[in-house]
């Protein structure tokens, strides 16, 4: 089920947020009712997943049942024997190499990718090694279904730890006051106020989803597909538009996860935080998929060696990370050369920093902010186009595709109903430009939210609860809604 859904949005997440609600009030007068929460929220997780049908159901389950049972090996081990026993040893290397092995298999054996598989088997993943080392001693298996099925982070993230979750947890079901003031700890407001801020917030990410990312990728697919009949002005708008697409996309479901974990009681781990704004490719590892990088720094950085071994070793790590986050991306060579695009830069980066030729001038920030962002871009074409040789091409268009109108197909992938009747009743319509300025007023509209706008989770958090923020979710909701008839999946999907 997507959130970008008639199903999603009008009855599961209603139905849902009213019964865990209602058992949470009752479990205040009643405590023992409090497990009954968590299996709402198992529960309520396995329906949300059950329509991407049979075949990714099972390899869940398969993988649910496997990496649990090798858990609690590894934890009766540990208890048995004491500090890191061989036994126990033996079995987290046995079932970590199973779930990369399970990820490699659907990655490039054509079969089938099933849904979500990189984010749960990561945690899984994750846990195993925690439970290794020691850091994690209880595990029930209804506190692991509940971590590993959380429907805002089953699909797309973000990655969190096993113990972070289950404080979250507590802090959400268990809460020792009444529920008309949950959330106060955490958030600064009771709960009617987390429920409305939570809703703006899932509003603005489904807005960024639905209107935003889901235009401009109507638009990057007639690029890629007309690579050849391209001008250079078309090409250069192409590239920036998927730059475009996967910043609302990606960040769209960050919102609308952090929004519904928000209505909930969870503070869920921020995942993306204006990666645009960034000043260097360091900075912008900083800011984007931030649970991944700190997932495949813990998990792949330390343990190759890190900086430990001197600056050639670190920086050989730091390359070899970036090469394994192409592939993980994707088994063509267009992901390889992606991920070394990334890393030479953040060599290159990093090794000017620590030589400590920085500066706080505010002209080499704005520089760095726009190299930046044309670099992320140049290499996200490599990301998006089916090969190498295609992606050169479109970045040879930019310079070779010689001065030229932008073609009616491409305008008209902007020109929704909602804008398009307005103009129509206005005196632009007798202007010949007016055929491309839906195309500006996204391009303009979308630039100043993503370069000089507070995030959304920001403007939640400073926001006041009123009348201007209900009507403003009302539109942003409503308008989404319906639109919901051209939607797309979620590009972070399909990895």
């Amino acid at each position: 089920m997507l959130f970008n859904s008639y199903a999603f949005v009008l009855a599961f997440l209603p139905a849902f947020l009213l019964l865990f609600f209602a058992f949470r009030k009752a479990s205040y007068n009643n405590p023992g009712l409090k497990w009954v929460c968590k299996w709402i929220i198992a529960a309520g997780s396995l329906l949300f997943y059950v329509p991407f049908g049979w075949k990714n159901f099972l390899v869940l389950a398969v993988s649910i049942g496997v990496n649990f049972l090798a858990s609690r090996i590894i934890l009766n081990s540990l208890k048995e024997h004491g500090g890191k026993s061989y036994p126990g040893k033996c079995v987290a290397a046995a079932a970590i190499i199973a779930n990369v092995a399970s990820l490699l298999f659907f990655k490039f054996s054509g079969l089938f990718f099933p849904v979500a598989i990189s984010f749960y088997t990561f945690n899984q993943i994750s846990l195993l090694a925690d439970i290794y080392k020691g850091e994690t001693c209880e595990l029930t298996l209804l506190d692991y279904l509940a971590y590993i099925l959380f429907f805002p982070k089953l699909l797309q993230g973000p990655l969190m730890g096993y113990n972070s979750f289950k404080k979250e947890l507590e802090t959400a079901i268990c809460c020792t006051e009444p529920v008309e003031d949950h959330g106060k700890r955490d958030f600064g407001y009771g709960l009617y106020e987390a429920v409305m801020r939570g809703l703006f917030l899932f509003s603005m990410g489904l807005f960024k989803k639905v209107i935003l990312a889901d235009t401009f990728g109507k638009a990057v697919d007639y690029g890629f597909e007309n690579i050849a009949s391209l001008g250079s002005l078309e090409a250069v708008l192409i590239a920036v538009f998927y730059s475009f697409q996967l910043y609302f996309d990606f960040s769209g479901y960050c919102d609308m996860a952090s929004g519904m974990s928000m209505m909930m009681g969870f503070d869920l781990p921020a995942n993306f935080d204006s990666p645009y704004k960034a000043v260097n490719i360091v900075d912008f590892w900083k800011r984007w998929h931030i649970t991944l990088t700190g997932f495949l720094t813990g998990y792949v950085y330390i343990p190759l060696g890190g900086n430990r071994k001197g600056a050639a070793r670190m920086y050989l790590n730091f390359m070899i990370v970036f090469l394994l986050s192409g592939l993980w991306h994707g088994s063509g060579w267009n992901f390889i050369l992606w991920g070394a695009m990334h890393g030479v830069l953040f060599v290159i980066t990093r090794a000017v920093l620590r030589a400590g030729k920085k500066s706080a001038s505010s002209v080499r920030s704005v520089l760095g902010v726009l190299f930046t962002f044309m670099y992320v871009t140049a290499a996200w074409v490599f990301f998006r186009a089916p090969s190498i040789e295609d992606g050169a091409a479109l970045i040879g268009r930019i310079f070779t595709g010689g001065r030229k109108a932008i073609a009616t197909q491409l305008s008209s992938c902007f020109q929704l109903d909602e804008l398009w009747y307005v103009i129509k009743v206005t005196p632009l319509m007798k202007f010949n430009f007016v055929w491309d300025l839906c195309l500006w007023l996204f391009l303009i509209g979308s630039a100043a939210i993503i370069f000089f706008a507070p995030s959304a989770p920001v403007i939640t958090k400073r926001c006041r609860i009123g009348i201007r923020t209900t009507l403003a979710t009302a539109f942003l909701l409503v308008w989404s809604i319906v639109s919901f008839a051209g939607v797309s999946t979620f590009l972070y999907m399909n990895f």
